[in-house]
């Protein structure tokens, strides 16, 4: 008789970031491989873009001066709601962190509706809220999308560069949240956290 094996389970001590969220959103089992057994897909060549990008936003303010940001760069939040451990970077905040900005590229496009039901912010509100006590009434929230392409450089190996469209032209979004808005999230929070932890691979 054949014995079953035993599945590992999520570490619940592992602070929860947005990406392993909206991974599980998307896809348990994708989750379950990346969060839980640790198998980490290769990163896709916008991701590697954005990263890359990222930093240099931050470190090099003459880059890109028409792309708005501002002072502090890769804010840590680490906090915990209802015992959950969170963990985020916020890209750019003030030295008040009054004024929030996230940077994004990428082909997909951002649109208003979008950024204003995206959940990566709420869950940054709600701890800068947890953290400081600040409201999210009173944060300036800025999306900003840096519209990429993909170009084919060589056929015969179907390989294809990553670079801004051109001519270069930023998305600037602005949005607003409510308490209410980062109450909402929590429960969605709570709700998926309770998931994570019950779901077992077919």
């Amino acid at each position: 008789m054949k014995t079953k094996t035993k599945q590992p389970k999520m570490d619940i001590k592992r602070p929860l970031s947005w990406s392993a969220i909206s991974s599980f959103e998307f896809s348990p089992e994708q989750w379950y491989k990346k969060y839980v057994l640790k198998q980490e897909d290769k990163p896709s060549k916008e991701m590697i873009f954005g990263k890359a990008e990222g930093e240099r936003l931050a470190f090099d303010r003459k880059y890109l001066p028409n792309v708005p940001r501002e002072t502090i760069s890769e804010h840590k939040l680490f906090t915990s709601f209802d015992g959950i451990p969170l963990i985020g970077f916020i890209d750019f905040l003030s030295t008040d962190h009054r004024k929030l900005f996230e940077m994004k590229t990428g082909k997909n496009p951002w649109n208003q509706q979008r950024v204003d039901s995206h959940g990566q912010l709420d869950m940054y509100l709600l701890c800068l809220y947890l953290m400081e006590k600040i409201k999210p009434e009173d944060i300036d929230i800025t999306l900003v999308w840096l519209p990429t392409q993909e170009t084919l450089v060589n056929m015969k190996d179907n390989d294809s560069t990553i670079s801004y469209v051109q001519p270069f032209e930023c998305k600037v979004f602005k949005t607003k949240r409510r308490m209410s808005d980062i109450l909402v999230f929590g429960a969605r929070l709570k709700k998926t956290w309770r998931a994570m932890q019950a779901y077992r691979p077919s």
